[in-house]
């Protein structure tokens, strides 16, 4: 990232991260993709099968990092700073508590691959027949399509591959933004500045 925003971090413990939307319409393809937050899944269960085509309507909010240093992705990315992560749990867990109606979140890898939709058998059978109303039922749907789509997330495009990236979401109650600002100092102790000019 830019030095300024490494600066204001080492210093503050100010942060900006932004959402699946604001990456959907970033014109920089480096470092936005139009694909981000969308789902598109097939799921065989017991009972059924169900097709999904979705793009994630759930406050949340991404922060992307790599797992490789280099010139060449510095030079993609136009800048010799970063922040480098020591403690993925400790950082994302920080950051949690100053995200207004956090309610879960997940880190973990990328994979690449050029068909990005999802497809996976459940041996659970859903949906149940036992909910009293059917808003009821709607609201568990709604739950067991998240839990089986949030795969989604972390598929990306092969023509991504360079960036081996490893990703942290944060889901929150609330009106998704273009990007949240948090001050978090304590995130500090897990974190080291990098400037690979030094």
């Amino acid at each position: 990232m830019e030095k300024r925003y490494v600066e204001e971090f080492f210093e503050y413990g100010k942060l900006r991260i932004p959402s699946f939307k604001r990456f959907r319409n970033n014109p920089d393809e480096e470092l936005g993709d139009t694909f981000e937050g969308r789902v598109s899944a097939q799921i065989a269960t017991p009972t059924g099968s169900h097709a999904i085509s979705a793009i994630n309507g759930q406050e949340a909010y991404v922060l992307c990092a790599t797992t490789v240093e280099s010139q060449s992705l510095e030079a993609k990315f136009r800048t010799e700073f970063g922040i480098r992560i020591l403690n993925t749990l400790g950082f994302a867990h920080c950051i949690s508590s100053h995200i207004s109606g956090f309610v879960g979140g997940i880190e973990g890898l990328c994979s690449y691959r050029d068909n990005v939709s999802i497809n996976k058998s459940i041996e659970e059978p859903f949906p149940p027949h036992t909910f009293p109303d059917p808003e009821a039922w709607g609201r568990e749907y709604d739950k067991f399509v998240a839990v089986q789509s949030r795969d989604a997330f972390f598929i990306k495009r092969s023509k991504f591959s360079h960036q081996a990236e490893y990703r942290f979401i944060w889901f929150a109650q609330g009106i998704e933004k273009e990007f949240i600002e948090v001050t978090c100092p304590e995130a500090r102790q897990f974190c080291q500045a990098i400037n690979s000019n030094e």
